[in-house]
């Protein structure tokens, strides 16, 4: 008889436990936005010498807040990534081409992603590149759960040299806030 009372005790407090959590989240509220970063690429004027293209090497800094989310900063449960794109805001001379092989990396001091174009990559201005999930945008969702600036780079080589490019860099996201 103890042992059914027992049982019968813990069965209620795990009920209650249980109820206890889903009741929190009924107070969840989902925020859409998007993290973004303007990555100003300047292409060498000289040829590399292994292949006719250009090179370049840009990174900038992100911050995992934005207008979005400052006020609630201490209430974000989850971060969940739904794409990634790279935008051309501004090219300074047409017929620019970002060529294969060339990466995009978003990266924290514990994970990193990497992105590589498997084909050239025609820069005009408005052009979007979707940044395909491949299995990786968890891990982007991991970058932003982190909450600590993360590092956005472009590594690669484009068919002309002395040009700028700015890209827009985004992180689309759902964000999870409990204010409870």
């Amino acid at each position: 008889m103890k042992s059914v009372v027992k049982i019968l005790l813990l069965v209620i407090l795990t009920a209650s436990l249980t109820s206890c959590e889903k009741i929190k989240n009924l107070f969840d509220i989902e925020v859409e936005t998007t993290i973004n970063g303007n990555l100003d690429i300047e292409v060498d004027e000289t040829e590399l010498k292994s292949t006719d293209g250009f090179g370049f090497n840009e990174s900038i800094t992100v911050q995992v807040l934005n207008d979005d989310l400052y006020e609630y900063e201490d209430e974000i449960e989850d971060f969940l990534v739904s794409g990634v794109t790279a935008e051309v805001t501004s090219v300074s001379e047409d017929g620019v081409e970002f060529l294969a092989g060339t990466t995009f990396t978003m990266s924290n001091p514990t994970y990193t992603v990497v992105w590589t174009l498997a084909s050239n990559w025609p820069i005009g201005k408005g052009t979007t590149f979707n940044l395909k999930d491949a299995g990786l945008y968890d891990m982007v969702s991991d970058i932003l759960d982190d909450r600590v600036d993360f590092t956005m780079s472009a590594v690669g080589e484009s068919n002309i040299g002395g040009v700028t490019v700015v890209i827009r860099l985004g992180v689309e996201t759902t964000v999870t806030v409990n204010p409870t």
